[in-house]
């Protein structure tokens, strides 16, 4: 055999071998519909014994130091199920780089660990994969602070309406991972994420409406003004223009 023959020969095994190097990636919040890293192929299924709750503060994706947001775990539940997507990828490069991506976006900015566990397709095959969560061991972690369950979705929703960090609002994640297990896991009972998604949307729409109000207020204070200053043009009117935005600027 030539020695361009050997060499083609050794390359040839190198890329079977690469092929074979395979990387499995559980998915349950944010990856379900923002995935930075190329994958062979995405499966539904869920895993077992945890459950999804918001007890991990994030200050860099959905919220800042001052004002941070709130992000999914898993938490242990025995007898429970959680859906969500597995990532296969395969090959050393693909591997190599996905592992940095998730080890940044999960781990140096979320605070997370990754764990092993066993994820169940659609079909019931399974599949050994990694899972990121966080524990009560890091700073970001809140757990639970109310005693009731409903009492501690209303204090999450309240953190969650007010914080944004460089991905977008907190508002959105929480939205948009209420939508996309709605959809393609129907009959997924995730009452902690429905809750929260059903407190956030109240807020934001009671915050619209305040909003909404107050510029009714203002644009009717500022046509009284003017209807005034149409009537009367002398110096007494100056002063009680300057009185009226005055009043605006402490009252509105």
């Amino acid at each position: 055999m030539s020695k361009k023959a050997d060499l083609l020969s050794d390359i040839n095994e190198e890329d079977q071998e690469n092929q074979t190097l395979v990387f499995k990636v559980f998915g349950y919040g944010s990856l379900l519909w923002k995935v930075n890293f190329n994958y062979s192929s995405r499966d539904h299924g869920h895993i077992k014994g945890f459950q999804r709750k918001f007890w991990q503060n994030n200050k860099t994706h959905r919220g800042t130091e001052g004002k941070p947001g709130r992000v999914a775990i898993i938490h242990k539940a025995e007898e429970k199920t959680l859906s969500g997507v597995m990532f296969t990828i395969k090959g050393a490069s693909d591997i190599e780089d996905a592992k940095q991506i998730l080890d940044t976006r999960e781990t140096v900015l979320g605070g997370y660990i990754s764990i092993q566990t066993t994820f169940y397709d659609e079909y019931g095959v399974q599949s050994e994969v990694t899972v990121f969560t966080a524990t009560p061991d890091n700073d970001l972690y809140v757990g639970q602070i109310c005693d009731h369950p409903h009492d501690d979705v209303e204090h999450i929703a309240t953190q969650v309406v007010g914080a944004q960090g460089r991905a977008g609002t907190n508002a959105e994640y929480v939205i948009k991972l209420a939508d996309y297990v709605r959809t393609h896991f129907p009959n997924e009972d995730d009452e902690h994420l429905f809750l929260l998604e059903k407190k956030v949307t109240e807020k934001l729409s009671n915050r619209s409406r305040t909003v909404q109000i107050n510029y009714e207020q203002l644009n009717g204070i500022n046509h009284m003004i003017f209807d005034f200053l149409k009537v009367s043009t002398n110096v007494r009117c100056s002063y009680y223009y300057c009185f009226v935005m005055l009043f605006i600027v402490k009252n509105v």
